[in-house]
């Protein structure tokens, strides 16, 4: 009966106890800021800019079909996006930090979903196939592409109110929610390290929060 009360006890004591582990752990340490327009709400919660993530992919059969692919929060709870313009290509130091990364350790950005959207006409993206050649043997690097007509509307909607020095060609690291949570210079290989370690630091934080509502379900049942 004594072992039985400890047990109960226990039961009941674990989920505070890890929450308060989780509560003062580094996790919490670092914050990352969260960019974009944002609005304070009638109930003084403030409302963040969210962006979209919706891409074409094109079909290599038929140039004539694009289909309409979203990043789901479930597949990919966050990920890294790069808008590359054509006329980037006379300028492939934009991309000398991630090349960097792909060619000599793939094995530290492997986890990272990492989106390149090029510039696509008549169901044809001529940049997005010489990308592809980069990206060999990297299975967490997508591609998709949006109509060079509204590309830039599309690539600005992730940079509004940016901070003046950066540039529309960064990487964006875009959060469960769908805000815009860190900008990176890809030419750069310490801004790739930095883009991975605040990467790991959302992800992190995304499990944790995942494990408190967990229990917090199992404590009301």
């Amino acid at each position: 009966m004594k072992n039985k009360k400890w047990l109960l006890l226990l039961i009941l004591v674990l989920p505070s106890t890890m929450w308060l582990i989780l509560e003062t752990s580094t996790i919490n340490s670092k914050k990352l800021p969260i960019y974009g327009p944002r609005k304070v709400l009638a109930s003084k919660d403030t409302a963040y800019y969210k962006v979209n993530d919706q891409f074409y992919a094109l079909n290599e059969k038929d140039s004539s079909k694009q289909e309409l692919i979203r990043l789901t929060t479930d597949a990919y709870p966050l990920y890294v996006v790069m808008f590359i313009k054509d006329a980037y290509k006379k300028n492939d130091l934009r991309l000398a930090g991630l090349s960097e990364y792909l060619n000599y350790k793939k094995q530290k950005i492997e986890h990272i979903p990492i989106v390149l959207i090029t510039e696509s006409e008549n169901g044809r993206s001529d940049l997005q196939d010489e990308l592809k050649k980069l990206a060999i043997g990297n299975n967490n690097v997508l591609f998709y592409t949006w109509n060079k007509q509204s590309f830039d509307s599309l690539n600005n909607s992730y940079f509004l109110q940016k901070p003046y020095y950066i540039d529309y060609s960064f990487f964006t690291l875009v959060d469960i929610n769908r805000n815009i949570r860190g900008y990176y210079d890809g030419r750069y290989v310490a801004e790739l390290k930095r883009l991975i370690d605040e990467y790991q630091h959302l992800r992190l934080k995304e499990e944790k929060n995942k494990l408190i509502k967990s229990n917090e379900i199992k404590t009301n049942t």
